[in-house]
């Protein structure tokens, strides 16, 4: 690797995560300018990567050209707080890991809160009359490709005209600044305008820019030139990740930057690589979005882009992922794996517990409207069963555990074996609850969800495995994409759909943008159409023979 500065370095593996700066370009107003971004607190600007993007252009990659934009920054200590509405921060807060859910989250004491304003008749004026004076990109022939789900306030304006306001979110940037954030307030019209765009809003009246608001546009590499590992197909040792694979985002450029560094270093040692798949978790779909299909706009992350989102919940990545990692290297802590066995072994339990507790179908309902079911017959229900009834909480059904006397409730199926680590050695160890002992607050959300939605999840399998037979079922020539015919697949979808007509299913799904979602809704809707089409035939060729 050349630097900047004269040096070269050397290794055997190399990871590219180029951000902006791939040959950016910074616009703000009519203005244009050679950089990366902005430096966070001054005025000056950090020099793009040229020479690395002539370089990769050399070797032959595909180069597209995306933009992004961030808002003004504004000064905390103008803005008119009392005549806003305020978002407190929550409270208690819910920690990101399970290895904080016992200790409690720092900092607690010194939360700040956000507040919200909305935009107006006159804001909408200023935005809409001053399009003039807003940047002539490179790429969509001036217009530029940014993000589809994060507009500019321009984009928003001309897109929605109907709308009287959109929300603004601003949000302090930190704890020992005044700087403030309006978020959904991007675009890069000359610092004056930017000035009246704001005042025109509730709340800032007389607020102050501390610097106005810019777009960028950069290179980014085809991504479909990455293997599942964000190693490139041409160049061995070369990994990409981040917006260089023409994503938009911090989570998707970090979950990028984990896989692409990840393998880099097991390449090095001669390992096996960390490859996630689309049923582990969205870094897996994400990936393999990118790499199939490619993308010709900023690429986001959303949950309708998983066929198993169900599976893939915030409160099951530990158990998902957390031997993954271990498998890969990159889970050392052994209080982390020791949490791990401590959480799956607590879920475990109260599973085992609530699926071995069962009452007479009549005696639930005694317990409130919400456990309404057929009470014919005696049969009884274990509270495994009513937990995925759509409005049974597992607090009510605990509850009404608790209050029942021991020998109305059937026993557990003994106790369950927990594997614990201890300094000398495994030993194993006996967790095992009374009827009605509450399920722990670190098991609750998994336990309440593997009930809730484990027939859904079974479903929704046998649905992608149906879908994945049929691929190669055609698509009527005729189709109509419309929202009136289609009410269940999105705006973006329909669009791109009408303007690649696929002919088949297999076709259809290597459409960036698609969603496992929208493909099962279609086929299903082509499967019934095919279905009615043939009894009208059969019944047309029957009427002959009749008369």
């Amino acid at each position: 690797v050349a630097t900047g500065a004269g040096g070269e370095v050397e290794a055997q593996q190399v990871v590219l995560t180029t951000g902006t700066f791939l040959r950016g370009t910074c616009y703000l107003g009519r203005e244009s300018y050679a950089a990366g971004r902005h430096l966070r607190d001054s005025a000056e600007v950090e020099a793009p990567s040229v020479g690395l993007a002539l370089t990769l252009a050399r070797h032959d990659f595909a180069l597209g050209r995306l933009k992004t934009g961030t808002p003004p920054r504004l000064d905390g200590r103008t803005i008119d707080w009392a005549v806003l509405e305020n978002q407190p921060s929550e409270y208690p807060p819910t920690p990101f890991s399970f290895l904080n859910a016992m200790t409690g989250v720092p900092l607690v004491d010194r939360f700040i809160q956000c507040a919200k304003t909305y935009t107006n008749a006159d804001t909408h004026a200023l935005v809409l009359g001053n399009q003039h004076l807003l940047p002539e990109y490179d790429g969509a022939g001036g217009d530029g490709v940014g993000p589809r789900y994060c507009p500019s306030i321009f984009k928003k304006c001309q897109r929605f005209p109907d709308r009287d306001s959109h929300l603004i979110w601003l949000e302090p940037e930190g704890l020992e600044t005044p700087i403030v954030y309006p978020n959904g307030m991007s675009g890069p019209y000359p610092p004056e305008v930017q000035e009246k765009i704001m005042r025109s809003i509730k709340g800032l009246e007389e607020v102050e820019i501390v610097r106005p608001g810019y777009d960028v546009e950069y290179d980014y590499v085809d991504p479909r030139s990455l293997r599942h590992t964000l190693e490139t197909k041409s160049i061995k040792g070369l990994f990409l990740a981040g917006q260089i694979c023409g994503t938009t985002g911090y989570e998707e450029a970090g979950a990028q930057g984990v896989i692409a560094g990840a393998n880099a270093g097991l390449a090095a040692q001669g390992r096996k690589p960390l490859i996630l798949g689309r049923d582990e978790g969205y870094i897996g779909v994400l990936i393999d979005d990118l790499v199939t299909k490619g993308t010709n706009e900023p690429y986001r992350m959303f949950t309708s882009r998983a066929e198993y989102r169900l599976s893939l919940r915030a409160d099951n990545a530990d158990i998902r992922l957390t031997q993954r990692g271990l498998e890969a290297g990159v889970v050392v802590s052994q209080e982390r794996i020791e949490a791990l066995g401590r959480r799956e072994a607590l879920v475990e339990e109260s599973l085992v517990r609530l699926g071995a507790a069962s009452l007479p179908a009549a005696e639930w309902v005694k317990h409130g409207a919400e456990f309404a079911m057929n009470t014919e017959g005696g049969r009884k229900k274990t509270a495994l069963e009513v937990l995925a009834m759509p409005n049974v909480s597992l607090e009510k059904v605990e509850s009404v555990l608790e209050s029942l006397d021991s020998g109305d409730v059937a026993p557990t199926q003994g106790p369950v074996l927990v594997q614990q680590e201890e300094e000398e050695g495994k030993a194993s160890s006996i967790a095992s609850h009374p009827m009605g002992h509450r399920t722990h607050p670190i098991a609750w959300d998994t336990v309440e969800a593997i009930c809730k939605y484990g027939r859904y999840m079974e479903r929704q399998h046998a649905e992608m495995e149906n879908w994945r037979r049929s691929q190669n079922l055609r698509i009527p020539a005729d189709m109509e994409y419309t929202h009136e015919v289609h009410p269940c697949v999105s705006a973006e979808e329909l669009e791109k759909l009408q303007k690649f007509r696929p002919d088949t299913f297999h076709a259809a799904s290597q459409i960036s943008g698609l969603t496992p979602n929208s493909l099962v809704y279609l086929h299903n809707y082509v499967t019934k159409k095919n279905r009615e089409d043939k009894r009208k035939n059969k019944e047309n060729q029957m009427i002959p023979n009749v008369l």
